[in-house]
């Protein structure tokens, strides 16, 4: 049986052995994540504002998924919500639904909290089941270098929340580095 939780300290150890193997055999390789995941959780020590979730099977940790602050800017005004990234599920239980249950999760938290919209970059047809669609078809575009728009959603359960940040640029957390050639 899979559960879905909080994760906590003791599910540390296991969340960067996970999110190592499971970047390492994508296609994009191993290039930080578990890094990354521990630099934001550093930084949001004191704070509810990360939410980070685990899949566990038989006492293990299978899955994980971080979703940190993040924020839409445009003339002048901004608007806060969350980016999801990394999310990681151990190779062999890849392609089971454990990634759909995290992201489910995930979400529904996130509405029960009253989250104006998240932000991903992913693959389309994975993200685009739960809701998420294009970020630029709001004209919001990210600022990772060398990283295509088209690859870049959003979700939002109340749309108006971002009509007026049509042609915005969103930013994730520090942590994921220079963003719009700031830094």
């Amino acid at each position: 049986m899979m559960l879905i939780e909080s994760a906590t300290a003791k599910h540390d150890d296991a969340i960067r052995v996970l999110t190592i193997a499971a970047f390492e055999s994508s296609e994009f390789g191993h290039n930080g994540e578990a890094d990354l995941i521990e630099a934001i959780q550093e930084d949001s020590k004191d704070s509810e504002q990360v939410l980070s979730l685990v899949a566990i099977q038989e006492s293990s940790v299978v899955g994980h998924i971080l979703l940190s602050p993040a924020s839409i800017v445009c003339r002048g005004e901004k608007l806060d919500g969350m980016g999801l990234a990394p999310m990681s599920v151990l190779p062999k239980y890849q392609r089971q639904g454990i990634g759909s249950l995290l992201v489910k999760a995930a979400l529904q938290n996130l509405s029960e909290q009253g989250n104006a919209f998240t932000i991903v970059a992913g693959h389309p047809s994975f993200y685009s089941r739960f809701g998420f669609e294009p970020a630029i078809e709001f004209g919001i575009r990210h600022g990772f270098a060398g990283m295509p728009q088209d690859v870049f959603f959003l979700h939002c359960e109340d749309k108006t929340r971002v009509e007026d940040f049509r042609d915005g640029m969103a930013y994730y957390h520090a942590a994921f580095g220079s963003q719009h050639d700031e830094g």
